[in-house]
């Protein structure tokens, strides 16, 4: 009976299926990794295809530099990368430190909202008729860098009240069904502001409106936590991501993040600082423990890489669960 009545409603709505259907634009079956262990497992499995992810936080925690391996890890696998950097401070060191391939990444400096929509409108449809199987991977940095044509033709200090936040929640409307149908993934970077006369809960709020938000299937915000240091020079920070929205898994799960600069995240020391979260791994005086296939290992901090390649995958599964 289910099978004639769907039968009967999908001559004129294609789309429609059963909500368990796998080919459901619901059910997302395909992430990419963010090359960081921890980060991947609060996220659900990485970045979803088919949906936006908002990262988004002060600045100097991480933000780009995460986006960059994201595509470098995107690169790897064959997918096509389109990156719209509003805000032209993209470091071409540092992105082929991390092991972008900067000639084959398609790169544009929009000047307005309107023409990053127009840039990802053309990457999508460009995608589908020349490669419609590919994954398109969309990166926006940042949406606080980007002005509205209206911003950029008005003179110095005149008010274009929420013309920002307007044209991004438009443009968002447009966007996302395309984002959900074609095999694409979208990374939007976003920095926080802090709330003026706000007393009490949460001073800050990020720029572009709360359609982002909205829109977004996943929200991570960066905190900065201590600094790295080495011979007495500061050679990093810790990056606190928490995941505060997430409607393809768990949200409000939170990880460390070690960024070293020019190398970017250390996935082991990460790895280390979550599994000791997780109980994991057990701290007892300066020795470690470790239970890997049935087996106790144990080791000092500094040994923990050498652990850490020894056992790769079984410490990914771990992580990953499964």
């Amino acid at each position: 009976m289910l099978d004639k009545i769907i039968g009967d409603i999908s001559k004129n709505h294609p789309g429609a299926t059963f909500l368990g259907n796998e080919h459901s634009p619901c059910v997302v079956s395909e992430w990419l990794s963010t090359g960081t262990f921890p980060l991947d497992a609060i996220l659900g499995g990485g970045l979803p295809v088919g949906r936006i992810t908002e990262i988004y936080g002060d600045t100097s925690t991480g933000k780009s530099l995460l986006a960059a391996q994201v595509v470098a890890l995107a690169q790897e696998d064959g997918h096509i990368c389109v990156m719209a950097d509003t805000e032209t401070a993209v470091s071409l060191p540092i992105m082929e430190a991390v092991g972008v391939d900067i000639d084959t990444l398609i790169y544009d400096s929009p000047d307005t909202v309107e023409e990053v929509f127009e840039l990802f409108d053309d990457a999508i449809e460009a995608k589908n008729k020349h490669s419609p199987d590919s994954l398109l991977l969309l990166i926006w940095d940042s949406i606080a860098a980007t002005s509205a044509a209206a911003e950029m033709s008005n003179e110095y200090g005149k008010a274009t009240m929420a013309q920002h936040a307007r044209l991004i929640s438009h443009g968002l409307r447009k966007i996302t069904r395309k984002i959900s149908k074609g095999h694409v993934c979208a990374l939007f970077l976003n920095q926080t502001r802090q709330k003026i006369g706000v007393l009490f809960g949460d001073k800050v709020a990020t720029f572009g409106g709360k359609a982002v938000g909205f829109h977004s299937s996943v929200r991570v915000q960066l905190k900065l936590g201590p600094k790295i240091k080495a011979g007495g020079q500061i050679v990093g920070i810790e990056a606190i991501a928490t995941v505060v929205k997430n409607k393809v898994a768990m949200p409000f799960q939170s990880a460390n993040l070690p960024i070293f600069f020019g190398y970017g995240v250390d996935n082991a020391l990460a790895s280390l600082y979550y599994m000791k979260k997780t109980g994991d791994v057990v701290v007892s005086g300066n020795r470690h423990h470790i239970t890997i296939n049935g087996e106790e290992v144990r080791f000092q901090k500094k040994g923990w890489d050498d652990v850490f390649d020894e056992h790769y995958d079984a410490i990914s599964t771990m992580i990953m669960g499964g």
